[in-house]
């Protein structure tokens, strides 16, 4: 079973992710509330996946997340989640490396489809 890490500042969401992340066979070991509390979480405990919302509490957002993690060449795959359907927030998801962006709210087929991508 592969090992995810959600960052979440909603927590009914929180609480909705994760439960698709574990139909779809995925193991939430941690849930975050904020960038930078859940880039410590990640870098210790090494998980397979990243399922982040691109707002999140504190000051880093999820697209900060991955840009620190790739500063210490982690390559950990991030599904960026976000209400923001703008063509330039997707394109900047998208560009880097290992990143998925998928909009909200959140259907179970795009959240299985989107992860496939990113374990291919």
């Amino acid at each position: 079973m592969k090992k995810v890490i959600l960052l979440e500042d909603d927590h009914l969401l929180t609480i909705v992710q994760s439960k698709m992340l574990q139909t779809l066979g995925y193991d939430v070991i941690e849930t975050s509330v904020s960038g930078e509390e859940g880039l410590k979480k990640i870098q210790s405990l090494n998980p397979d996946f990243v399922v982040s919302d691109q707002n999140l509490s504190g000051r880093m957002k999820g697209l900060d997340v991955v840009e620190a993690l790739r500063k210490e060449n982690n390559e950990i795959p991030v599904l960026i989640l976000s209400g923001d359907t703008t063509y330039e927030h997707l394109k900047t998801a998208s560009d880097i490396n290992n990143v998925q962006p998928l909009s909200k709210p959140v259907k179970v087929d795009d959240l299985k489809k989107t992860l496939q991508l990113l374990a291919n």
